[in-house]
């Protein structure tokens, strides 16, 4: 299927060959998916998150148990976690280009691709912060500063008050602001950076590329990182074991079939 041609970044001179961007379609979010799913049971990437998604959770139940004035922030901190995602899901997405290829190169992927990833990393966290930012103010300037039901529960003063329903519309239109910004940033940013020389820079520009030319699939696909996400945090977080290493494979397949 053919393409939209974007620079080569990868190489040098006038006859550098161009990257393609194709065309995709919402089955394709099926499809990487279901390699994705195909990955983590043959690289048991699951487990690698054991150690780290139980300790987690058990920080955040008891945080909020113990300290009840952090409920407002956790929602924006679960919610944000997405914005992490590409960050979150890099080593599994260097896992299924290692399994693609069939060698042993993940260690020495990372080591030559440390600054371009570090730099990513940077935008990627810096947009975490600045939305728990925003979202904090937005609290404090909404149902933080009511006094509407001032002694109730914290959720039932989310629900039934004006500046709770306040807060929750423009909490949502924030964060889908950054929801789409964060989509155009690193669609296919951090495995091109993995795949090819690039530099951060290189690897936004083509990752916005690839955004412009496949607008309805890029939302898609956002829609089912939102989705898998929230179902993965219900149970506790635990369900992150899961969701977040299949969308990590997966993040490589959709790479690999959007760009040639």
């Amino acid at each position: 299927m053919s393409g939209a041609a974007i620079p080569d970044f990868t190489k040098q001179g006038a006859n550098s060959a161009p990257l393609e961007i194709r065309k995709m379609s919402l089955s394709d979010i099926r499809d990487a998916l279901a390699a994705g799913y195909d990955d983590l049971k043959a690289c048991r990437s699951d487990a690698l998150l054991m150690a780290v998604i139980f300790p987690v959770a058990g920080v955040v139940i008891a945080g909020v148990v113990v300290v009840q004035g952090l409920l407002p922030f956790v929602f924006p901190l679960l919610s944000g976690f997405a914005l992490l995602g590409p960050l979150a899901t890099l080593w599994f997405a260097a896992l299924s280009r290692q399994r693609e290829r069939g060698d042993n190169s993940l260690v020495a992927t990372f080591g030559a691709r440390r600054k371009p990833i570090q730099n990513l990393s940077v935008i990627a966290i810096l947009m975490f912060l600045v939305w728990n930012a925003l979202a904090g103010v937005i609290y404090y300037a909404t149902l933080g500063s009511s006094p509407e039901a001032a002694g109730a529960p914290f959720f039932q003063r989310v629900f039934t008050t004006a500046a709770g329903w306040e807060m929750i519309v423009i909490g949502c239109a924030t964060g889908a602001v950054f929801a789409v910004a964060t989509l155009a940033v690193s669609v296919i940013s951090f495995p091109l950076i993995l795949d090819r020389p690039v530099s951060a820079t290189q690897a936004v520009s083509a990752s916005f590329h690839a955004m412009a030319r496949n607008p309805v699939f890029v939302l898609g696909w956002g829609a089912a990182v939102a989705i898998g996400l929230t179902l993965g945090t219900i149970p506790c977080l635990l369900g992150l074991v899961i969701v977040l290493p299949v969308f990590g494979h997966a993040t490589w397949h959709v790479y690999r079939r959007m760009v040639v």
